[in-house]
């Protein structure tokens, strides 16, 4: 390692890995007015299509940096998935989910290259935030107090980088994660699937057809700007170079395209994995996205897993770095978000099994379940609105257990987003009334009050942001309150949708979950047991004074 200090810069973060994970964490972290650079070895950001479908939850990440808009224009939103027995074989089943409970819907179409560029254009808003292509990292070395890193560039040696943290957000082929001797684990799936994608395409057809066929299973995804994706699965015994010739690729398409020109802009073959990191930390080095977990793409939730990590990690890092928080809750990373990953490996898993099954009789098995599903309306709605999905729900790690509101268990939920009301605007997502930060919420008629009364010095340590959501039939409040934001419900949505908060209050925490809710009357003993979860206690947050900052 090079210590030479004239050859060293120094930065907070450093992101190895400029995909869809590391340049949302490094949009989060610009936000906050981090010092972060983040470096990757390629020329740019992809060119070709990866990644295909973004769920609510990504998009809501999206929202959170400012940028939800922006990607939008480039995503078919709202698609469903149908199932068929074969090409040109009977559709026996559907999920269409027509539900928005994040504010967004819970399929949407995408192409990997538009948004990666969406979000580096984005990072161009920061200049606390370098972006730095053509950059590798040839080693490094945790010197307890950060991260000394050596990285070599196009054609100009190499230099140090001196961080805080390092994220490792560089694939599942992570360099980082070898450098750290950390093994992957999990099961031993592995599947080999034909990936082609074409553009200038003429169906009209929006939604995703899976043909669920012993023989030869086959997924059609629809994109944007009449783009398509056609995943065919090579067996065992076939020979990958025979499948990517292109007269058997034009053979694979001939039942979908019925001869017309088809523009293929690029075909690949993908080894589908299904494992884990074993630990997603090592002193100042964290993995994140594809390093920490691979997951198969059957559920459309690999690089929907990266987004979540990054906003999970990103609001955390940024509360150390500026002395909010205390190291120790950077722990919690793992700790929240590696039982949900798995969640959603397996869920992969499920569906690859109905996708792709082994054998026609299972192929049959499946196909019969859900024609019958469809006459059972439970059953029904269980599967069109993607009710199996597993809840983004943390069990562990930043929460305030105990204090579950109305008697319903929010602790640990991510919260819905409701529209509501201002007197400024009458449609206004509730997380742009709630910032970046933490943000007290209350629903009903006491709500302003019981928010304006709030007094525990933790709430100004946090920064939150205490929003009155008052009934659609409430009186417009002339008065002002300086330290309330106050809105309105909208009949059928927002107010359903709060109303089991009953008279309690709840805690948003930045990326949208609920650390806990309490009674007005419980604030303090709340406040506390929180502060304790935080690792903070009274003495570090009774003043204002935060904790000593990081000096690079």
């Amino acid at each position: 390692m090079d210590h030479n200090t004239e050859n060293t810069e120094t930065t907070e973060i450093l992101i190895v890995g400029a995909g869809p994970t590391g340049l949302t964490l490094a949009n989060i972290l610009g936000r906050a007015g981090i010092k972060t650079i983040i470096i990757d070895r390629k020329q740019s950001t992809v060119a070709e299509p990866r990644a295909v479908s973004i769920d609510d939850e990504s998009l809501r990440t999206m929202q959170a940096i400012g940028l939800a808009d922006e990607v939008l224009r480039d995503v078919v939103t709202g698609y469903g998935v149908h199932y068929f027995t074969k090409p040109g074989g009977r559709c026996f089943g559907k999920v269409v989910p027509t539900l928005s409970d994040y504010g967004f819907p819970r399929r949407n179409a995408f192409r990997q290259p538009l948004f990666e560029a969406t979000l580096k254009q984005g990072l161009s808003r920061f200049p606390d935030v370098q972006v730095r292509f053509l950059h590798d990292l040839v080693s490094f070395e945790d010197t307890g107090n950060g991260v000394q890193a050596v990285v070599s560039t196009a054609g100009q040696g190499t230099r140090n980088i001196q961080a805080r943290y390092l994220i490792a957000c560089d694939g599942g082929r992570s360099p980082v994660r070898e450098m750290l001797k950390i093994p992957m684990s999990g099961t031993t799936f592995k599947s080999r699937w034909l990936v082609i994608d074409i553009e200038q395409d003429d169906d009209v057809f929006w939604q995703t057809r899976v043909y669920c066929d012993a023989r030869r299973p086959i997924v059609e995804v629809p994109g944007p700007h009449q783009t398509r994706r056609f995943e065919i699965l090579i067996h065992p015994h076939e020979d990958a170079e025979a499948m990517m010739r292109p007269e058997q690729v034009m053979a694979f398409l001939r039942p979908f395209r019925n001869g017309k020109p088809t523009n293929i802009v690029r075909q690949v073959i993908y080894t589908f994995h299904a494992r884990m990191a074993e630990r997603w930390r090592s002193g100042n080095v964290f993995l994140a996205g594809d390093a920490a977990h691979l997951t198969p793409p059957y559920a459309g939730q690999g690089m929907n897993s990266g987004v979540r990590d990054a906003h999970n990690l990103g609001w955390k890092l940024a509360a150390v770095v500026k002395g909010t928080l205390p190291d120790d809750v950077l722990n919690s990373y793992e700790t929240e978000r590696r039982d949900h990953a798995w969640a959603l490996i397996r869920l992969a898993l499920n569906l690859g099994a109905v996708m792709a099954p082994r054998s026609r009789l299972h192929g049959w098995a499946f196909s019969t379940f859900f024609s019958l599903a469809g006459y059972l309306p439970p059953l029904r709605d269980y599967f069109l609105q993607m009710r199996f999905k597993p809840k983004p729900r943390y069990i562990d790690g930043l929460l305030a257990p105990g204090y579950a509101a109305g008697g319903t268990d929010l602790c640990g939920t991510m919260l819905p987003q409701p529209c509501v009301c201002t007197d400024a605007a009458a449609d206004v997502p509730l997380d742009d009334l709630a910032g970046d930060n933490f943000a007290l919420i209350g629903y009903g008629e006491q709500a302003l009050e019981q928010l304006s009364s709030l007094s525990d010095p933790l709430w100004a340590r946090l920064k939150a942001r205490r929003i009155a959501i008052l009934p659609a039939t409430a009186g417009r409040i002339t008065l002002e309150h300086a330290n309330v934001t106050i809105c309105y419900a909208q009949p059928g949505t927002s107010s359903a949708l709060f109303e089991r908060l009953g008279t309690d209050i709840v805690l948003m925490r930045p990326d949208r979950y609920a650390a806990g809710s309490f009674a007005a009357d419980c604030e303090h003993p709340f406040a506390s047991t929180y502060a304790a979860r935080l690792k903070i206690g009274a003495s570090a947050w009774t003043g204002s004074a935060p904790l000593t900052p990081h000096i690079a």
